[in-house]
């Protein structure tokens, strides 16, 4: 009986299981390749509203000016905090820039508006998360790699020709 039963077996797996199989990852191979194929079509699309809407937010994130006169150690004026908040969930929600993040990014602007709502933000911390939502949508964008994004960069030396408080 057991001659008759391993013939049967090979001729089961041979004819039904093997094709099941072979059916199975084919239409797998084919829904992947097809779903990312309309990602990409979709982001392509999308790209000139997104790169508006980053440079949107680059500049929403260009606090220096109201910043540069803070010390290091000291904390950051409730007005500034709450204007950049401001923009911030405007930017995120009313102008649909929650469309255009990866969720790094998203999850490094989530860290700002924590470090903006903070009562204690320093300076320090404030540069620290908007340096890191930058960095992320550098990467996001592929002008920054994995590993340089994890760099820290030099800073350069106050400048001569700004206006000292």
């Amino acid at each position: 009986m057991v001659e008759v039963e391993i013939p049967a077996m090979d001729a089961l797996v041979k004819y039904l299981l093997l094709p099941v199989l072979g059916f199975v990852a084919g239409f797998l191979s084919q829904w992947f390749l097809q779903h990312h194929k309309t990602r990409d079509e979709l982001v392509t699309a999308l790209a000139p509203q997104r790169a508006h809407a980053l440079c949107a937010l680059w500049a929403i994130t260009t606090l220096a000016p109201a910043v540069t006169s803070l010390d290091d150690g000291s904390t950051v004026p409730a007005e500034l905090r709450e204007s950049a908040d401001r923009a911030i969930v405007d930017w995120y929600t009313n102008q649909s820039g929650a469309l255009f993040l990866s969720w790094p990014a998203t999850n490094r602007l989530f860290r700002l508006l924590d470090t903006l709502r903070d009562d204690r933000a320093s300076k320090a911390n404030l540069e620290s998360a908007v340096s890191c939502l930058r960095s992320t949508r550098k990467h996001d964008c592929g002008f920054y790699s994995y590993w340089q994004m994890r760099q820290r960069l030099a800073r350069p030396r106050r400048s001569p020709w700004a206006p000292h408080p």
